[in-house]
């Protein structure tokens, strides 16, 4: 006569506190559940998943985050310690006058003061009159060497127009604004490496090129590229195309002095 086993089971109750009746009852076994177990677990999973798939918090994670969203956090970042400094420096600054009002300024107090004063720079904080007038002399004079260079430096190259057919060119600050037909292709005005891709919150790219020579090349506004970063590119080799206006931002830099782009491109 062979003995059977009856299988471990589960009941799980919902009684009533006040008359002890039982509201809802469910039996389970074992293996119901770990299977309970495991498709609870899997469901949430899987809703982590659409979420984060097909939702706006997937920005949230750092893969995902755009190079305008990324600069944003980092520069946020930058200036909440800066804001931190300067609310140590106001209230070491306070506590002293505190202090000398209520005579109770203790033996050590100028090492504590010291000590409070030695502080890191941070380049967040605004800069002194001195500080601006330095900057101004120094970048005039930087300026007027390097764009003395740059003519020798680019004898041998040959760059050649951003746009194959431009109708128009506006001066921009540190460059030109050109413009050419509707979502015309924008081209390397030099072969070069591709040395950065960032897009601003409005979904337009800025393609960064650099040439031979110290010479870097910056094309802004782009509606769509065909580049990726540490790409290696020929000269008239077509990186993107502007929006349905025409115009994208062109820019010429050698070592960190911007050029007048009609000097060296016939634009």
């Amino acid at each position: 006569m062979s003995k059977y086993k009856n299988p471990a089971r589960y009941r799980l109750d919902f009684i009533k506190e006040n008359t002890f009746n039982r509201v809802w009852s469910i039996r389970m076994t074992r293996a119901k559940v770990i299977a309970g177990t495991v498709t609870v677990v899997a469901a949430g999973a899987a809703l982590v998943w659409l979420i984060m798939a097909y939702t706006p918090m997937r920005r949230l994670l750092p893969p995902n985050l755009g190079g305008d969203l990324r600069g944003r956090y980092i520069e946020t970042a930058l200036r909440l310690d800066s804001l931190q400094h300067a609310a140590r420096i106001n209230d070491a600054y306070i506590s002293n006058i505190v202090s000398i009002l209520s005579d109770s300024i203790p033996e050590d107090s100028a090492m504590r003061i010291a000590a409070e004063k030695v502080l890191a720079a941070d380049s967040l904080l605004f800069a002194s009159d001195a500080e601006r007038e330095f900057v101004r002399q120094y970048t005039e004079e930087e300026r007027f060497n390097l764009s003395v260079l740059s003519p020798i430096a680019a004898e041998g190259l040959i760059f050649t127009p951003p746009m194959s057919a431009i109708t128009s060119v506006e001066p921009t600050g540190s460059g030109v604004t050109v413009t050419g037909g509707r979502e015309a292709a924008v081209t390397s005005v030099y072969r070069g490496t591709v040395v950065s891709l960032t897009t601003d919150s409005r979904g337009r790219t800025t393609v960064v090129v650099q040439h031979p020579g110290d010479f870097i090349s910056v094309y802004t506004d782009l509606a769509e590229t065909y580049v990726q970063r540490g790409a290696k590119i020929a000269g008239a080799q077509r990186i993107g195309r502007t929006a349905a206006d025409g115009t994208a931002g062109f820019e010429l830099w050698h070592n960190g002095t911007p050029l007048n782009p009609g000097e060296y491109i016939s634009l």
